[in-house]
């Protein structure tokens, strides 16, 4: 106490100045509205300085938590890029049957002109020759095929579309053995048929149609459509198939062409052994 007061002796004087110039500022800033804007916008840019300082700070200081988090996150990933490998080891059939789509690589298209009116339909991309397009590269969309390279010159591609009379797509009933080809005899821009169904009845309405992969323009198991009806004709012996496409070709924009690695390879052996 004795300390205190002797303290108050010795600078009272100066704490007592300090006070008055305290107060005769709020006095100045409270009484003067430009002094008191000014006053506010230095406070609250230095305010919001130190918010950031520490922002700043406490994200350092949080590092190490962050960091945890991220080693647990990356653990996780861990497990699950194990679990998946030894799924894959145990449905070595599965991957098997997936290594006839890793034969392909595949160009990306945009479609700059199409056409869904006509018996003969095709459709034009914006990629050729330079980009790597040969004829009798497969075409396929989101949703399914939608047709095969006709022509093409160094930018620019012309498809057959599966929606023209001269298209024939190798396709079959999806899990079977059943092997058809698809057509487009007109009409209906949503179905197609497939012909050459066997007698044996191995199919039924709601099936999917996929590529059988006996073509090189498609791997096996692209989706086609499935199923609607299966009739024959009296003169016919095999069955036809009414099938739903999938794609809807009247919006047909972004498509994938498919180039397959080895093909000027089995082609040439193939005429080779017909020699």
């Amino acid at each position: 106490m004795h300390s205190l007061i002797q303290f108050f002796l010795r600078f009272g004087h100066v704490v007592l100045f300090l006070l008055m110039e305290a107060f005769a500022f709020v006095l100045l800033v409270q009484g003067n509205d430009f002094q008191h804007s000014v006053v506010f916008t230095s406070a609250n840019r230095v305010s919001g300085q130190l918010y950031t300082w520490r922002h700043q700070t406490s994200s350092y200081f949080n590092l190490r938590e962050k960091n945890q988090v991220l080693w647990q996150q990356n653990s996780d990933l861990q497990k699950r890029v194990a679990a998946l490998e030894a799924t894959l080891q145990a449905y070595q059939i599965q991957e098997q049957a997936l290594k006839p789509a890793l034969d392909f690589e595949y160009i990306h298209a945009r479609v700059i002109k199409n056409s869904v009116s006509m018996m003969s339909n095709y459709f034009t991309l914006d990629v050729g020759k330079e980009d790597g397009v040969e004829k009798g590269m497969g075409v396929v969309s989101p949703d399914g095929v939608v047709g095969i390279v006709k022509a093409c010159s160094p930018h620019y591609s012309v498809v057959l579309s599966v929606l023209n009379v001269q298209a024939r797509i190798s396709c079959k009933v999806q899990h079977s053995d059943v092997v058809g080809s698809l057509t487009w005899e007109g009409g209906d821009t949503h179905k197609a048929l497939m012909m050459e169904l066997p007698n044996y009845q191995m199919w039924a309405a709601g099936d999917t149609i996929v590529t059988s992969g006996f073509s090189s323009a498609f791997p096996e198991g692209l989706p086609i459509g499935t199923i609607v009806r299966t009739f024959k004709k009296p003169a016919e012996g095999f069955y036809r198939a009414e099938v739903a496409l999938f794609p809807r070709f009247e919006t047909l924009d972004n498509v994938r062409l498919l180039r397959k690695v080895h093909q000027e390879e089995q082609q040439l052996l193939e005429k080779e052994a017909m020699q």
